[in-house]
């Protein structure tokens, strides 16, 4: 369980983050949506805790500041890649805290041959990081989140890199890590596939939190509207599920 309780973040005379408060539930998927400067990447750097901050984050009774004895998992929305690594020795990076630097065991090397077949990747296992495209860039940096064995993993737009054939793949695999206990924390700016995917959806917008629930219950929330200026439409399929657009002008 983590547990934030006003938490505020300010960089020099500017405030990001006001009054944040709320509980993320062991095993559940959370999206945070907003619109653009709303704070979400900064709030996910506070459950990073690589950032000071007003009020209290606590996970599982600890605080999360500067706590490196967590087993969290981070991908920002502009990772930095080694130089020189090809794609499977950069996917095997996330196995290192188990095996060590000095050789791999045969259950990760197991592990991250089937993690690369899962994302479409066992092509390019050999490829230079700086010789692939910038969807399987992002796919690599997952598949190094799925076989570290993160308790917590935190990520920045996740699929924004991605056609839409591979959107799903991903988010398909996050949700089997969820299933396995994972807890999830995105930012993912589509709505649609926030609804889809998540448990609860975090509302924010000019570093508030607005509103926070069922990610069902949030989809239809006049509060989700109002973030995006009321210039979002809510439409429900026959299967339930909702489809949120962006209005367009007239």
């Amino acid at each position: 369980m983590i547990e934030l309780r006003d938490i505020s973040v300010a960089i020099g005379q500017k405030q990001i983050l006001s009054d944040i408060s709320m509980e993320l539930g062991n095993g559940n998927w959370i999206s945070l949506v907003g619109p653009n400067g709303a704070g979400k990447t900064t709030l996910l750097k506070v459950l990073l805790g690589v950032i000071p901050y007003g009020g209290s984050a606590h996970e599982n009774s600890v605080e999360i500041y500067r706590n490196h004895n967590r087993s969290v998992a981070y991908i920002p929305q502009n990772p930095q890649i080694p130089n020189g690594m090809r794609v499977y020795e950069y996917v095997g990076l996330g196995t290192r805290k188990f095996d060590g630097w000095s050789r791999e065991s045969k259950e990760s090397s197991h592990l991250i041959s089937d993690t690369l077949k899962d994302l479409g990747l066992w092509a390019l296992r050999d490829q230079m990081l700086n010789e692939i495209s910038g969807g399987e860039l992002q796919r690599a940096h997952l598949a190094r989140i799925l076989v570290q064995g993160a308790k917590l993993v935190l990520l920045d737009e996740p699929t924004s890199a991605l056609d839409l054939h591979h959107q799903i793949a991903v988010l398909n695999r996050l949700e089997n890590l969820k299933q396995q206990g994972v807890t999830i924390v995105s930012t993912m700016h589509d709505l649609t596939l926030a609804a889809m995917f998540a448990d609860q959806i975090a509302v924010m917008s000019g570093g508030k939190l607005l509103k926070f629930g069922d990610a069902s219950a949030m989809a239809h929330s006049p509060d989700l509207k109002a973030a995006f200026n009321n210039q979002i439409s809510v439409y429900t399929l026959d299967s339930g599920n909702p489809v949120i657009l962006p209005q367009r002008d007239n």
